[in-house]
């Protein structure tokens, strides 16, 4: 029997709030899927209130690589610069608690990545493709697919941006990309994608959502309608 894969020198990076239940399956199911795949694992909770916080601190029993911090949310980009320094190993890599990087179906994610390591001793940045799972027969229009950069040495970037992240930095290097591995991300149905874009992203007025809600620490999960766009994507079950 092979001996299980365990990326060198790398660090799961999570920032959470609220995900004992999510379109990919949960903290849970988070945790389990990745944390035993890396040397150490590093996630943020930043204020939950449904008891994810409490699972992590369960399943730091179970998995002695799991490091769990507290965090005020100001925004996603300082509160995953504040994870980021947690990390002690040379890699980070940063997932969301409704993606997944598979072990068997329909790829074994970890053994690609890992032969990269292997082949690839000093890269910087590391681009994934990105593969968004809807839910069955859901007509909601969204990108199909692109490249998002989840795996680097953390020393040489910080993050920008109160709605989602921008990496600073990174455009001295080059920045490569892995091939055959791709990153799911867990979609709830249309009327919970919806929600997500009208509530939290306001189509368009995001600077002025900053000013009102995320400078004042409000974060998605404080947003009407949240539990929506936590609705478990059975899709889910076609992946391991």
């Amino acid at each position: 029997m092979a001996s299980k894969i365990v990326l060198p020198n790398t660090s799961l990076c999570s920032i959470v709030r609220d995900e004992k239940m999510n379109p990919a399956g949960g903290i849970q199911r988070f945790v389990e899927a990745h944390v035993p795949f890396v040397e150490e694992a590093v996630i943020v909770d930043t204020g939950s209130l449904d008891g994810t916080r409490e699972i992590l601190e369960e399943m730091q029993s179970k998995y002695p690589n799991l490091r769990v911090y507290d965090h005020k949310f100001d925004g996603f980009g300082n509160s995953r610069n504040y994870s980021l320094n947690k990390v002690k190993t040379k890699y980070a890599l940063v997932l969301d608690a409704d993606e997944l990087l598979c072990q068997k179906r329909p790829t074994n994610d970890w053994e690609g990545i890992n032969n990269y390591l292997q082949e690839n001793e000093d890269f910087k940045f590391l681009e994934f493709g990105f593969h968004n799972v809807f839910p069955k027969r859901v007509p909601f229009s969204y990108k199909p697919g692109c490249w998002r950069m989840r795996l680097f040495q953390p020393s040489e970037t910080e993050m920008d941006g109160a709605l989602w992240e921008n990496h600073l930095n990174f455009e001295r290097f080059r920045s490569d990309k892995i091939k055959g591995v791709s990153i799911k991300h867990f979609l709830p149905n249309s009327k919970g994608m919806a929600y997500k874009q009208n509530i939290w992203y306001q189509d368009g007025y995001s600077h002025l959502f900053i000013e009102g809600r995320v400078k004042k620490g409000i974060a998605p999960s404080q947003t009407r309608n949240f539990q929506d766009w936590k609705e478990y994507n059975s899709q889910r079950e076609n992946y391991f």
